[in-house]
């Protein structure tokens, strides 16, 4: 009976710190990433914040740009031997042939994320909230491929030849966000958010580079909604 009237009051004080911190005036300040259906490894954190411009009812944006450049230096390559059709290696008037595979020159690979939205947030019930968001982003991606056939025309005649080179993937998208959340107040100004949303990809697009070339290009229409979960952390003040 004792720890069950300590659980009540405890909930009871987390409920209240919640209702005292949704006050006209109030900042807040946060972070957050879904999980379901993603990796804990792929975890995107989307940071954002707010501002009360009345009792329970907040608007805000969201941003996040994140950038990974990775410059790999130039590779003279490795001398390996000359095989025929059988697997060994050629010999011509008695002498081994050798040649160099792996060489490359040196190359930049860039991969970047940016996403930008706004939102607003309404306190239904103390701690519990809705919430709709609109937003838009964009994503690339790249990695180097080796020998990729590529069509060069001279004289009027096609000639395939292979090269190595960097491909880049993309994707771009304008989402609309209608969930809601609980906020669990700890210490009075900190909070931990477990929220529920219904993700509508309403403008999708992804583009695969496939080998280079215009035939191997893939464009994929996103269009569609799922529900996602996620958790945030966030500081009222």
């Amino acid at each position: 009976m004792k720890k069950f009237i300590l659980m009540f009051a405890t909930l009871c004080l987390i409920t209240f710190s919640a209702n005292a911190q949704t006050k006209k005036g109030t900042v807040l300040l946060g972070a957050g990433s879904q999980f379901s259906g993603t990796s804990w490894t792929d975890w995107h954190i989307t940071p954002k914040i707010g501002y009360f411009i009345q009792d329970g009812l907040a608007i805000g944006a969201e941003v996040n740009y994140n950038s990974d450049d990775e410059y790999v230096d130039a590779f003279a390559g490795n001398i390996v031997p000359v095989l025929d059709a059988n697997g060994d290696q050629v010999e011509i008037g008695g002498v081994p042939q050798w040649e160099t595979d792996g060489q490359h020159d040196g190359y930049t690979l860039t991969n970047k994320e940016m996403r930008f939205g706004i939102f607003a947030r309404y306190y239904a019930a103390r701690n519990l909230f809705v919430e709709a968001s609109l937003s838009a982003g964009e994503m690339e991606t790249q990695e180097w491929v080796r020998d990729v056939p590529v069509t060069s025309i001279v004289g009027g005649s096609g000639n395939v030849t292979s090269q190595d080179m960097v491909l880049t993937s993309s994707e771009s998208s304008y989402n609309v966000r209608l969930g809601m959340g609980y906020t669990l107040v700890w210490r009075e100004h900190f909070a931990v958010e477990p929220f529920v949303h219904l993700d509508l990809i309403v403008d999708g697009e992804q583009v695969e580079a496939g080998q280079g070339t215009v035939q191997t290009v893939e464009t994929i229409d996103m269009s569609g909604s799922e529900f996602v979960g996620g958790l945030s952390v966030n500081v009222f003040f």
